[in-house]
């Protein structure tokens, strides 16, 4: 997880300078949202919920190991596979996330940590982007 995290934020990242990733936020979001509708759907209605509750969580790496212990035991197996697979080379979200940093490879942002929050308040605003959100928040609590 820590992995796909820190593939996420250096796509996001980008270069830290002039601000013109600032001022896209909504479409960043929009953009890396959709790099996560499918895994959503492949994810149990638990999977889902769970990836819900972490994306909005004070503490979302607390949120997540609690949520995935109170899974029933062939769901938490699964569901720990397919977030391995996320960050893996040539996985679509990979993918997708390879695609967002080319197309915004030149925009760049003042404050990285600060355009993070930015993205993940935007994820969470749009309300139906509760994957996305979580991997965020994720990576914006570890500092990343």
């Amino acid at each position: 997880m820590k992995s796909f995290c820190s593939l996420l934020l250096a796509s996001v990242f980008l270069i830290s300078c002039s601000g013109s990733a600032d001022s896209k936020v909504p479409e960043l979001a929009d953009e890396m949202c959709g790099c996560f509708d499918a895994f959503e759907k492949s994810l149990s209605p638990d999977a889902q919920a769970l990836m819900k509750t972490v994306s909005t969580a004070e503490n979302p790496q607390t949120a997540m190991m609690s949520g995935i212990s109170k899974l029933k035991q062939d769901d938490a197996i699964a569901f720990s596979e397919q977030l391995k697979s996320i960050g893996t080379k040539g996985s679509p979200i990979a993918a997708c996330m390879e695609n967002f940093d080319k197309k915004h490879s030149k925009e760049t942002t003042k404050d990285r940590k600060a355009l993070m929050e930015k993205l993940l308040k935007a994820m969470r605003a749009k309300g139906n982007c509760p994957v996305g959100a979580a991997i965020v928040s994720l990576g914006v609590k570890q500092g990343l």
